[in-house]
């Protein structure tokens, strides 16, 4: 099925979620696998969008450090279609407050991604540096993009309580296992009662967890599973609905699967078929009004 037979309408899509990095910096906190071992600039990322029409786009952190957020704001700097940035930040540094004040001073910052998923701390997210650097990205209007495990989204809906202002948005779908059913009711149980009881908004991206990307290596080229993500969509449409849900691509992680056109596709399939309203929300307006973009 071609790219015009999945999309009704060739939308300046937005895509929420993607990365660019400085191979030098990065490698600094991890070793990218062969196929993205190399630096991606925002020239990389409209070619790689360009078959699909996104032209929007959010940058996501990819790296933990001072080098690496600033790489990522001069990424912006340079390219018109970049409109927003997420960097990192770490709520227990001493110096939080004062790297907020200064990455407010860029008229493309939008908030800040911590890494709980993989995180050493089990308890990280009920930790008291945790919910003290929430309220401050609450108290600044600022987005916070969480990445979670699927054991971790209980502890999402107690932070959600305590900060009930937190304007958050739950990346890769709350990171479902994407080749089996594990945990499978856990998820749906839990991303209900966020729906139900938070104003959080979730992403329609792939993004697979540690355990699935080694399945990957060993089997290259299969494909995501277009039932099993469909499963997991579904019950997002149902409970979120259109008005919390945007989509991202995760490109170029996406690549150790697919191309960016492929992770599309993959996505349009399944979601099924719909309405003008609904894929223009899904694709491009919810996102931005979430991440304040000028498109």
């Amino acid at each position: 099925m071609s790219i015009e037979q999945i999309g009704s309408a060739r939308l300046d899509l937005v895509d929420t979620h993607c990365h660019l990095w400085q191979f030098e910096l990065l490698r600094r906190a991890w070793c990218p696998p062969d196929i993205i071992y190399r630096t991606f600039t925002p020239t990389d990322l409209l070619a790689a969008a360009q078959p699909v029409g996104a032209k929007h786009f959010v940058l996501i952190e990819a790296g933990t450090s001072a080098e690496d957020n600033n790489a990522l704001l001069d990424f912006a700097a340079s390219s018109p279609a970049i409109g927003a940035v997420i960097t990192h930040a770490d709520f227990a540094s001493p110096t939080l407050d004062e790297d907020l004040d200064r990455w407010q001073q860029q008229p493309k910052f939008r908030g800040v991604r911590m890494r709980f998923e993989g995180h050493p701390d089990p308890d990280v997210l009920t930790r008291p540096s945790t919910l003290a650097g929430l309220k401050k990205i609450a108290q600044r209007g600022l987005v916070f993009d969480i990445i979670v495990l699927t054991h971790q989204l209980r502890d999402l809906l107690k932070i959600c309580e305590q900060v009930p202002d937190l304007k958050g948005g739950i990346e890769h779908m709350g990171k479902p296992y994407l080749r089996h059913e594990r945990e499978l009711d856990e998820w749906t149980a839990q991303m209900k009662l966020l729906a139900q009881n938070t104003d959080l908004k979730c992403k329609l991206s792939i993004g697979p967890r540690a355990d699935e990307i080694e399945f990957i290596f060993a089997n290259p080229g299969q494909g995501w599973p277009v039932d099993v993500i469909k499963r997991r969509s579904d019950v997002l449409v149902e409970h979120f609905g259109p008005d919390r849900l945007m989509w991202g691509s995760d490109w170029p992680v996406v690549l150790l699967e697919a191309s960016y056109a492929q992770a599309y596709q993959t996505m349009r399939q399944a979601l099924g078929p719909l309405s003008p309203d609904v894929e223009l929300k899904l694709f491009r307006t919810t996102a931005i009004r979430f991440y304040a973009l000028a498109g």
